[in-house]
């Protein structure tokens, strides 16, 4: 029994890892593996002030036709107003064994213990068809809620303007921060900004939590 316990373990251990490596349009050299918290941007509730300026297309949340920001403020200073959607981060938890020492676990009895993810990245799946210019953006933003107050604070946001890609792709934005459900609430922000028509609209298309790292290039 001890020896099928560990063979499954090792299976899963695994698949966590193709997963993982397998072809994917994150930057090169990212790694990462389950469990993660995934959502497709045209799951997300819209913002009110965005009705009748976007549609979703598949996965795709994005401008609809030639619609384009509204704007805020006085001349000068005139801000984009962007189109939104917020996505529900679902509770998700790491199951451990306890004590520590679980490598009998059919034999010696054990408890399960769950814990909230290490989740490290905000990964992004996004197309900002201007690249590093500003006619068109697309930002993400890690939100916390605590229960008891209502506080809202941000842990981590991601900006496409600073990625010169046109592309559709994903990109990441690493963070620190101890997850906490029992006491929090958490969703993930997206914001479109399109400003003039002679773009084509910006485009997002997923948000995940994942835990994560840049492996060292390979040997040349």
């Amino acid at each position: 029994m001890k020896t099928l316990h560990r063979t499954l373990m090792s299976v899963l251990a695994t698949s966590a890892i193709v997963a993982s490596t397998s072809v994917s349009a994150l930057p090169t050299g990212w790694v990462d593996g389950l469990p993660a918290w995934t959502a497709t941007a045209s799951s997300c509730s819209v913002d009110v002030s965005s009705t009748g300026k976007y549609e979703f297309a598949n996965s795709q949340f994005r401008y609809l036709g030639t619609n384009i920001s509204s704007v805020s403020g006085f001349a000068p200073f005139f801000f984009p107003q962007p189109i939104t959607v917020r996505c529900n981060v679902t509770p998700i938890y790491d199951y451990i064994y306890s004590p520590a020492d679980s490598s009998d676990v059919i034999t010696i009895p054990a408890t399960v213990v769950a814990k909230s993810p290490s989740w490290n990245s905000l990964i992004v799946g996004y197309k900002d068809t201007d690249g590093i210019s500003t006619k068109a953006q697309v930002t993400a933003s890690l939100k916390k809620i605590s229960r008891a107050t209502l506080g809202e604070s941000t842990i981590a946001t991601f900006n496409s303007n600073l990625t010169a890609s046109v592309e559709a792709h994903e990109d990441v934005k690493t963070f620190n921060h101890t997850f906490d459900f029992q006491n929090n609430d958490y969703y993930v922000e997206i914001n479109l900004y399109r400003t003039d028509t002679s773009v084509a609209t910006p485009a997002a298309y997923s948000v995940r939590l994942a835990n994560g790292y840049f492996a060292a290039p390979p040997p040349q």
